[in-house]
């Protein structure tokens, strides 16, 4: 997705906020008044200037609605999930998939021999394979997505197994304790309607590790690294904790 599909996809979830707020009678002074700001700070809020997730988060709940309620009624933009042939297609070959998701993640031509180190000719017959797809469409020397960054596979599916066996693995064996690593690790008891909240503050989480990712790239900074982003929450398995009391 590019800089202004996310940018596009943040003024619909805040336009959507603000039509909730105006049906409860909520203007930008009294927000201001209630959440203790001033209110041209709410309006820059609402342009998506220095908006947090917990004030996102406050304002959701003036509105009466969470924001997995928010995220979900915003319009799908493209492809929601991979066809069959698709994941079959990528499952088969790990480079390919690598050098499709990080087209996902803003990667570009220029960047591709430079960073993932792949012969000229053999990105060329990737891009081809994932043009036939209809994964991705290359234009005046560039290359965009034809799926949203969240698109996503089917349970049990070829891409499924095939994160299980590199991926997955990959995330569990790194060094959590390294010094350039940040690694935060609970315990809590949640109920599905709070783990339903975590899942969609996650999204929002996201969407802003991504716009600092395309911050970056608009500085122009020295040097970066392709850093890894794992985010989970599930029921724990306590037959497995408790197993040996």
């Amino acid at each position: 997705m590019s800089r202004s599909d996310r940018s596009a996809g943040s003024a619909a979830l805040l336009a959507l906020l603000k039509v909730e707020l105006r049906r409860r009678g909520w203007t930008a002074k009294a927000i201001g008044r209630q959440l203790g700001v001033a209110e041209p700070t709410i309006w820059r809020w609402f342009r998506g200037d220095g908006l947090t997730l917990d004030r996102l988060d406050q304002l959701c709940g003036l509105a009466g609605l969470e924001l997995r309620d928010l995220i979900a009624a915003l319009p799908p933009r493209g492809a929601t999930r991979f066809t069959l042939a698709q994941e079959r297609v990528l499952a088969s070959d790990r480079a390919l998939a690598f050098l499709f998701f990080a087209i996902l993640n803003g990667a570009q031509l220029a960047d591709f021999q430079r960073e993932l180190r792949l012969a000229e000719r053999k990105i060329a017959a990737y891009l081809e394979t994932l043009s036939r797809l209809g994964l991705i469409d290359i234009a005046g020397g560039r290359v965009r997505p034809l799926t949203t960054r969240a698109v996503t596979w089917r349970p049990g599916g070829p891409l499924a197994a095939a994160f299980d066996a590199t991926v997955k693995q990959y995330f569990l064996t790194m060094d959590f304790g390294a010094e350039n690593a940040a690694y935060v690790a609970d315990m809590v008891r949640l109920s599905g309607a709070a783990r339903a909240r975590v899942h969609a503050l996650y999204s929002a989480l996201r969407l802003e590790i991504h716009k600092l990712a395309a911050e970056d790239q608009a500085a122009k900074m020295d040097s970066y690294d392709w850093t890894a982003v794992l985010m989970l929450v599930r029921p724990l398995a306590m037959e497995a904790v408790t197993e040996g009391f």
